[in-house]
């Protein structure tokens, strides 16, 4: 294991890391500044990284580039840790809050040539809502560009861009000279985008799509949540479906929040275990140590950073089963839920093989007052399990019922056509349902990857000191 300064903070500096070099090199000129943050992702990530005994030695004094500094430092099986240079907009984005125009859109190739991007959802209340466009939509260019797998994300992410559409024959993409130009405008995004008690062969069923584990600014995205539980809790329904299709994540204790609301009652009344989260050696043994709950004892194995339960929900439905809808980008918190629920209740999993993700990860600034840098890293500091410890899906969640999202036939939301909800619908009422047009010969639409930003998994609730003491 290679050896490890633990009597540091992570974000003072000050200590100087020395490794040899050939006396007939010299060492690159670095500003003061670039060795502030490589000192600062130094000591951060040689203390709450996951995965710390594997860091390589190496000294931040002669790195000229910190984001390559930062990765070069990461497990080789590690693909979710990240860093950026600018703190106020990730805290923003774990808010809900993003310059967006409210439209998610993928990317994909029709018949591995022409590039195409169609509308997932829109976000309620944002420009793109405002303009008229809809789950389905079709571009196929922006700004008069027709759209090449060169440019695609450069061009979708540009502050105000004008976006050309098309409709699909079931053949090719054929423009239909429809053209509307958006800004992107700072939105806090509701991550309900969709919610309906749907009645079908005399079932009530709770159905809506959930974008992003987050309570908003000020919490008022779990106040939507609960409203929208005591409306299926009123009306009365049998099941629910949770549509996570395009949820890459977000806070795990919203998910063991919901996943509680959904469990049965007698599970959530005793505050079953949701997950178990392991971290590196330092820290296990600092949680077993220490005494969050204030009881004057060590926490040990109960610890409330070692074990997240299920909390008490006044809302909870008292489900036997519960459907759940995804596809490949699917991941982290999304499938937490789905694993956590696992030892409790019913979970009938429809859709694509998800992301596979077991791990959570929190923001690390510069809490030094002034800030010296506006950085922030998002490394993964924890690993998680379910209740029986089940872990490691790193190829992703395999769904019980294997359905494939065609968006070149996209349906609305709600909608008993839309293949996903349709086979949930038909798991609930033990019926085929008549509407069946969505069931389409497969399409020539191949997905490309979306580039973005993981989700947090798990802020840490720092106790207000480190295990060597060190304010943070």
């Amino acid at each position: 294991m290679k050896q490890q300064t633990i009597l540091i903070s992570f974000f003072i500096g000050g200590l100087i890391f020395l490794t040899s070099c050939p006396k007939d090199e010299e060492d690159p000129i670095i500003s003061n500044e670039v060795k502030i943050i490589n000192n600062w992702i130094w000591e951060g990530m040689n203390e709450v990284y996951l995965w710390e005994e594997y860091i390589p030695d190496m000294d931040p004094d002669i790195q000229p580039d910190p984001e390559k500094f930062f990765y070069d430092l990461l497990y080789e099986e590690d693909r979710d840790s990240w860093i950026v240079d600018d703190y106020q907009a990730l805290a923003d984005m774990f808010k809900g809050i993003e310059l967006s125009t409210g439209m998610s859109a993928r990317p994909g190739l029709i018949s591995d040539t022409q590039v195409i991007s169609i509308v997932e959802y829109v976000t309620p209340g944002s420009p793109a809502a405002d303009a008229g466009i809809a789950r389905g939509d079709i571009i196929h260019a922006i700004n008069g560009q027709a759209l090449t797998v060169d440019n695609y994300y450069p061009l979708y992410n540009q502050t105000t861009a004008t976006f050309d559409f098309a409709t699909w024959n079931g053949s090719w993409i054929i423009p239909d000279g429809r053209s509307i130009t958006l800004t992107a405008v700072k939105l806090n995004k509701n991550p309900v985008v969709y919610r309906e008690v749907i009645q079908v062969e005399g079932k009530k069923v709770g159905y809506f799509v959930y974008t992003q584990f987050t309570e908003g600014e000020n919490g008022e995205w779990l106040v939507e949540l609960n409203g929208m539980f005591e409306t299926f809790k009123s009306a009365g329904v049998s099941d629910v479906v949770v549509d996570l299709r395009y949820n890459p994540g977000g806070s795990l204790d919203l998910s063991a929040y919901i996943a509680s609301t959904l469990a049965p009652f007698s599970a959530m009344s005793r505050g079953e275990t949701f997950v178990k989260l392991e971290w590196n050696d330092l820290y296990n043994d600092f949680w077993r140590e220490y005494d969050l709950d204030g009881d004057g004892k060590a926490d040990g194995e109960a610890s409330r950073q070692l074990v997240i339960q299920l909390p008490q929900s006044d809302l909870n439905l008292d489900l036997s089963k519960v459907f759940v809808l995804t596809t490949d980008v699917t991941a982290s918190a999304s499938e937490s839920l789905i694993t956590g629920l696992y030892p409790y209740t019913d979970v009938v999993h429809i859709g694509d093989t998800t992301y596979g993700k077991c791990y959570g990860s929190t923001t690390i600034e510069d809490f030094e007052d002034p800030k010296r840098h506006s950085w922030a890293m998002q490394p993964i500091i924890v690993k998680y399990a379910n209740a029986e410890g089940f872990t490691d899906f790193v190829d992703g969640l395999a769904p019980d019922i294997f359905v494939k999202e065609n968006l070149l036939y996209a349906k609305p939301f709600g909608s008993q056509d839309d293949p996903l909800l349709g086979a949930a619908l038909q798991e609930i009422v033990g019926v085929v349902l008549p509407a069946k047009k969505a069931v389409a010969a497969p399409s020539e639409f191949h997905a490309l990857p979306v580039p973005g930003n993981q989700m947090v998994e798990r802020m840490i609730e720092w106790p207000g000191e480190s295990p060597a003491g060190n304010p943070y």
